[in-house]
């Protein structure tokens, strides 16, 4: 048999430059899967905090046809009165430290004018709503108290004028309290507007 003179051997290796070719596309796919495993992570995570349950109570439909989903925190919403309703949480004690929203026909607050009032406001969709805080003295407590008074933009089933406007109430200890209501309140109110009905947890 011939052997030609000139024939390469067979490689039985690979070269430092060909190996920093071949592990550097392995190390880019390696890093590439690590961040999407922490994006799904992260997003999973932010989607379990923002689960919220579905209220055993729900408005009146004269109120808001809405379903009410409550935020983390909050067991559960009661209604003490026609177009009047309490939603209490962890931190809630008596008439204190919970949420009441007022569906009503007054359109203004009492009083109208209170000395040394704060102001902040939120949006529900387009509508800039203002908050007021203030100190007050309840059933003996001394409390601060933010309130907010709206048209009642949510969906509902006219019936009159009784649900016209809402009124927002909160009667904290403290206000780190209230920094804990106010966005739960501003959340539930949001959602209600725009017919949002998020993932139900058990209770």
């Amino acid at each position: 048999m011939h052997i030609a003179e000139n024939a390469s051997p067979p490689r039985t290796g690979m070269s430092i430059g060909s190996f920093g070719i071949e592990v550097a596309p392995r190390r880019i796919m390696l890093l590439r899967s690590i961040s999407v495993l922490l994006s799904v992570i992260t997003a999973f995570a932010i989607c379990s905090g923002q689960t919220k349950k579905r209220s055993a109570i729900q408005w009146n439909r004269s109120d808001c046809t809405s379903p009410l989903m409550l935020p983390d925190g909050f067991y559960d919403l009661s209604q003490f009165g026609k177009g009047q309703y309490r939603i209490d949480g962890k931190m809630s004690v008596g008439h204190f430290n919970n949420i009441y929203m007022i569906f009503q026909a007054n359109g203004a607050l009492n009083p109208e004018v209170v000395s040394g009032a704060t102001e902040a406001t939120f949006m529900v969709k387009d509508r800039k709503v203002i908050w007021r805080s203030y100190k007050t003295l309840v059933e003996g407590r001394v409390v601060i108290r933010k309130e907010a008074l709206m048209p009642n933009i949510l969906p509902h089933e006219k019936a009159g004028s009784n649900s016209d406007y809402i009124w927002i109430r909160m009667d904290a200890d403290s206000q780190q309290i209230l920094d804990q209501l106010t966005p739960a309140a501003e959340e539930i109110l949001r959602d209600c507007a725009e017919g949002k009905a998020e993932a139900v947890i058990s209770r």
